[in-house]
């Protein structure tokens, strides 16, 4: 399948004072409370849990996200870099989602505090190839990673190396989180199609179906998807923070409330902790499991709370491999082929629907995406300044 570049557009925006009381980036952020995510920090904040966001990388210069990132790597396009050069400002939003601290009004994580390993699989989203993120999956889970956040998604059916990087994950008790994808297509692509991974698609305010989501029978959840208000790179957006629309914003929040609940109970296996993420989901639609929803919006507060009997394996997965763990191999024998590429790999989507600036709009760029964002200037209401972080705050210990 030939790989496709598209040109998107990304608002830029400056803040512009001239509001008595705005609200800060936390109060904007829907989705919070739609999720009781505060309910659900009184029992856990997600600490000693580790997040691989593989994704265009993580800004490490955020204060949203400070003392939140370990040391990261980067493949494909971004082999030779450490993780944190995000140029398209995607891995830091979805990095947000799951982990920002709030620092003075900035936004908020659902486990603010677990700790992100920065991925980067290319320099921008028309970069992204199987074999780049297949290689960030398997680095993740070298390095220990607890939950693997893939906020993209393949054209593909199936490619083998994405097989093997996420079923090298299952073998390491690893909860595997990807976005369905944004076209509204009754249509999964990998790796959400892999069995054993959570598939999310997307909700909007109210718990409707987001409708631009891809759903299909591989659906496993779903979470608010339509102006998540986050933190993005100064590159990007010179305010810090935008809305931005898709499944890769419900993809982040489901791994989040994943993060939480290996935080809650730390000796709960990968299999337990996703059966427990979608026994304990609110049903939106008619009962049971369906296309648009899967089993339901997560609900972190009964992830964390409720009395969930224990299964033998994970729900989604089909029956047990016979590998013996060991990292996946480079030989395609006895796997289907995957797609060819004119570019050698197959490209891969980002699960972004849009991105708009959080404040008045000045100016527009264009970034080369795997797929065509819709650009939206979403009257949101403008933090007119968020205070600096003191000067203790860079200190390791402070989380």
């Amino acid at each position: 399948m030939t790989g496709r570049a598209v040109a998107a557009a990304i608002l830029i925006a400056m803040v512009v004072p001239g509001v008595a009381r705005a609200q800060t980036i936390e109060e904007q952020q829907w989705h919070l409370a739609a999720l009781g995510v505060q309910t659900a920090h009184a029992t856990t904040r997600g600490d000693g849990v580790v997040v691989a966001v593989v994704d265009s990388g993580v800004d490490d210069t955020r204060p949203d996200l400070a003392g939140a990132l370990l040391p990261g790597t980067g493949f494909g396009s971004a082999a030779g870099t450490d993780g944190t050069e995000d140029n398209d400002g995607h891995g830091t939003a979805m990095a947000t989602l799951i982990a920002g601290r709030a620092v003075d009004g900035g936004a908020l994580g659902v486990a603010p505090g677990a700790m992100i390993l920065p991925i980067s699989v290319g320099a921008d989203g028309d970069k992204f190839t199987t074999a780049s993120v297949a290689e960030g999956v398997t680095w993740a889970v070298d390095q220990g990673a607890d939950v693997i956040n893939l906020s993209l998604t393949s054209l593909a059916t199936l490619t083998p190396d994405l097989l093997r990087a996420v079923n090298y994950a299952f073998d390491h008790d690893i909860v595997v989180v990807a976005g369905t994808g944004n076209d509204g297509d009754e249509h999964v692509g990998a790796p959400a199609n892999i069995k054993g991974v959570i598939a999310v698609s997307g909700t909007v305010k109210g718990n409707g179906v987001w409708p631009e989501s891809n759903t299909g029978p591989e659906t496993v959840l779903a979470a608010p998807a339509q102006r998540i208000v986050t933190a993005v790179p100064l590159k990007v957006v010179d305010t810090g923070y935008a809305e931005v629309d898709g499944t890769s914003a419900a993809t982040a929040l489901v791994s989040g409330a994943a993060a939480l609940v290996r935080a809650r109970y730390p000796e709960m296996d990968a299999g337990n902790v996703v059966n427990r993420l979608i026994a304990t989901a609110t049903d939106l639609l008619a009962p049971g499991r369906d296309h648009a929803t899967g089993f339901g919006q997560v609900d972190p507060v009964a992830a964390l709370t409720a009395d969930v009997p224990p299964v033998e394996r994970n729900p989604l997965a089909p029956p047990p491999p016979t590998s013996s763990a060991a990292p996946p191999p480079t030989s395609d024998e006895g796997l289907a082929a995957p797609p060819s590429d004119v570019d050698g790999g197959t490209r891969l989507l980002v699960a972004f629907g849009g991105l708009t600036a959080v404040g008045a709009v000045v100016a527009v760029v264009s970034l080369l995406l795997a797929r065509r964002s819709r650009i939206r200037r979403a009257p949101v209401p403008v933090v007119t300044e968020i205070p600096p972080p003191s000067d203790d705050f860079w200190r390791n210990d402070r989380f």
